[in-house]
């Protein structure tokens, strides 16, 4: 099987050859004696085709073709089209997940948070992630209504040890007002997967701010925090780190009014750096599309949030927008969930949701892991839209927590990358949109 990779809408006509000397035209080999119909699939949408022209032509920009059989005459290339896709730039294969099996290296338990039975508060649910079975729970202090929000406000982050959680409770003022203060909690599980007791930590100085994500240090010491203050006379993107020991913070902002907020941070060389998607805001408070990922040396001098490098400035990979970001511990690649609505004027959408293995350095893509493809209504792709998520890395960067059309976890560097296997989390019909490992 041949592999060809659409590439973004180009005014020039031809092929673009991997290895080549220019441009020219896609000439399909001769039949021979004995030739296998040809065959053209469109692995976005999963139409096939009887010519590589019609292909072409149905296919949109960033779909990725696969040729099998014969297919003869000349094919007029209206598209920047790269052919010969080295192995590691094609989709990886999905391996079907085996009941009951793990990976050595897999987190044992990963932490989510929802409803309570009936409705009544929030709890934390600790899980194995072999089985998805539940190990224990343990109530969280009412944050906002969970009518107003299925999770209650709460953020969940964890330590490489697998062990170490923290939970983040938003409260103090009712969604409809601007700004919410944030309480954290800390709990330790056990060998078995029982959680202890949660143990509030000292006041967090971040009050009257809008949180959009948590990430704990590999060694549980420091808390990153990604904020919007959003009032209307001077909305400000921040990131506050939190020294959990002694209180102590250090504060990043973005420009008064810059409208540029910084989504859920995740921390890569120990406690240096941290990488974030740079997100626009919009005077609901609601987020649009990000508009890239940053990274930030917490170690270098001044308070500047922009002062990062940024590694994706167009905030678009493989097939669709970047929606969320998690960063490697070794900081090496980025892991990136990004959405693609091919019917966006259509009452029923055909939208496409895949993760991708981004070099960081570059922003240069390294693979693609995983791609689903899936039809939704008006109300529920909206839903869907706003809870994707890479939402927890293992310590050692192999596997990830993700919530694309469905929750479950992700191998991105482990035995058998791209290999996805569903995991329960939260009641039905419900999304996660944070969970940690």
């Amino acid at each position: 099987m041949r592999i060809f990779r659409l590439a973004t809408v180009s005014a020039a006509f031809g092929l673009a050859v991997l290895g080549g000397t220019g441009w020219a035209s896609l000439a399909a080999p001769a039949a021979q004696a004995s030739t296998a119909p040809c065959m053209v699939v469109d692995d976005e949408t999963q139409a096939s085709y009887t010519s590589l022209q019609a292909a072409e032509v149905a296919a949109s920009p960033g779909d990725t073709l696969s040729a099998t059989g014969t297919c003869t005459g000349t094919t007029e290339i209206t598209q920047n089209l790269v052919a010969g896709l080295t192995p590691a730039h094609k989709p990886a294969a999905h391996k079907p997940a085996v009941s009951g099996s793990a990976p050595a290296s897999l987190p044992r338990f990963y932490v989510t948070t929802s409803s309570a039975p009936g409705g009544r508060g929030i709890q934390a649910v600790v899980r194995a992630s072999a089985s998805g079975q539940v190990t224990g729970t343990v109530p969280v202090p009412s944050a906002i209504p969970v009518e107003w929000a299925d999770s209650g406000g709460t953020f969940v982050t964890a330590a490489a040890d697998d062990r170490s959680f923290i939970i983040g409770v938003q409260g103090g003022q009712e969604p409809t007002k601007i700004g919410l203060d944030l309480r954290l909690f800390r709990f330790a599980i056990s060998a078995a997967g029982k959680p202890g007791h949660l143990t509030e930590l000292a006041p967090a100085p971040m009050r009257n701010e809008t949180t959009e994500g948590i990430a704990l240090s590999p060694d549980g010491k420091l808390l990153a925090v990604s904020l919007m203050n959003d009032s209307p006379a001077d909305p400000v993107g921040a990131i506050q780190v939190l020294d959990l020991a002694t209180g102590a913070t250090r504060t990043w902002t973005a420009s008064a009014r810059s409208v540029y907020i910084p989504g859920p941070p995740s921390w890569a060389d120990g406690s240096r750096v941290i990488a974030f998607t740079w997100l626009r805001s919009t005077q609901s408070g609601l987020m649009s599309a990000p508009r890239g990922i940053r990274l930030l040396d917490t170690t270098a001098p001044g308070d500047n949030l922009v002062a990062g490098t940024v590694i994706v400035p167009s905030g678009v990979v493989a097939a669709g927008s970047i929606v969320s970001a998690l960063i490697t511990p070794d900081g090496r690649d980025v892991i990136v969930v990004t959405w693609r609505d091919l019917t966006p004027r259509a009452s029923t959408h055909t939208v496409v949701v895949q993760l991708a293995e981004l070099q960081a350095a570059t922003g240069r893509l390294v693979r693609l892991l995983y791609t689903r493809t899936g039809r939704y209504d008006q109300v529920p792709v909206i839903t869907l839209q706003d809870s994707l998520g890479v939402l927890s890395l293992g310590s050692q960067g192999r596997y990830a927590l993700v919530q694309g059309i469905q929750f479950g976890w992700l191998d991105v560097g482990g035995p058998g990358p791209g290999r996805f296997t569903p995991r329960p989390a939260v009641p039905a019909g419900q999304y996660v949109n944070f969970a940690a490992w």
